[in-house]
């Protein structure tokens, strides 16, 4: 349920996962007319583009991005590149210095981290017409007229939509009765998930979805495929003290890779992670039809079919 705040200025905030329950003409209702603020993340993104959109012509009324951390974006075609190739690129295909969102951090830790979002067609542009602005700031609260900043500044706002994510972690917490919820994050304050997939201490359950990846959808059936082959009983864990060293390695991995390793994402090692999985359910990890493919073609969903195979 989301929220309403009968303040002067100031009248509606609501989270991004109830503006999604919205049928598409609900949607524009709320949107068209309306001060919107939103904040600067995936989601966020797609909100703030539509919420310019519904805005356009006679009374319309530009989006407000409230900017906290600055993160990579990338334009909605973009494909595998090096890293520093990559930040020139974006640089120079999108005006992220004109609008002070060019991250101080490199591109890679951002990859490494799933925290990169995809810049949606259009937006830039809908951004250049002044329908959608973008405020920088490490702290805000509400007020009476909308939002007041860190600086003292105010922002007008008919319509909030907190983009903030969906607090994952504290709705297993409520789920998972004790002793096992105190073990969620044990030992590394991160939870340790074989395979992203099994808690060595939580028994009888999987968690599928939690751990990101560049293709959440595809990392996702991948586990789902290994978890139901593991019921089947079709191979067997290893003890709890390999599945943990096995963790610790790839939490290394991330720590390497990027400042938000706490955000519990796969990309940098993606290929080696489905490999694991196919191995473990007897299934060949070399998903192209020939060495050369497998070599310098990149790996998609498609590749992942397993239809036709059979398993040991």
């Amino acid at each position: 349920m989301f929220s309403r705040i009968h303040l002067d200025g100031f009248s509606l905030v609501m989270h991004s996962m109830d503006y999604c329950k919205l049928e598409k003409e609900e949607a524009l209702d709320l949107l068209r007319g309306k001060k919107v603020a939103v904040g600067f993340k995936k989601s966020a993104i797609d909100l703030a583009l539509e919420s310019a959109l519904a805005n356009r012509g006679e009374g319309g009324q530009a989006c407000t991005m409230v900017v906290r951390t600055t993160h990579w974006v990338i334009p909605h075609y973009w494909r595998a590149m090096v890293s520093k190739f990559i930040e020139s690129y974006v640089t120079w295909k999108l005006p992220l210095e004109k609008y002070g969102l060019k991250p101080d951090h490199p591109f890679e830790e951002d990859y490494a981290s799933c925290q990169m979002a995809i810049i949606p067609e259009n937006f830039f542009e809908e951004a250049d017409k002044g329908m959608i602005r973008f405020k920088k700031t490490p702290k805000w609260c509400f007020c009476d007229e909308g939002i007041e900043f860190e600086d003292g500044t105010t922002l007008e706002a008919d319509v909030v939509i907190l983009a903030t994510g969906y607090d994952g972690d504290k709705k297993l917490k409520a789920i998972i009765p004790e002793p096992f919820r105190s073990w969620l994050e044990f030992p590394w304050g991160l939870m340790p998930l074989y395979r992203g997939t099994i808690h060595p201490l939580i028994p009888n359950m999987g968690f599928v979805g939690y751990v990101q990846s560049n293709s959440n959808v595809r990392a996702s059936e991948l586990r789902s495929m290994w978890l139901n082959r593991l019921m089947d009983e079709k191979f067997k864990l290893p003890s709890k003290e390999k599945m943990l060293y096995q963790f610790y390695k790839e939490m290394k991995v991330m720590k390497k890779s990027s400042r938000f390793y706490k955000n519990h994402c796969i990309s940098t090692f993606s290929i080696q992670h489905a490999d694991d999985l196919c191995n473990d359910m007897g299934l060949n990890p070399r998903r192209k039809s020939n060495l050369f493919l497998d070599v310098f073609c990149p790996y998609g969903s498609q590749d992942y079919r397993f239809d036709q195979e059979e398993t040991k």
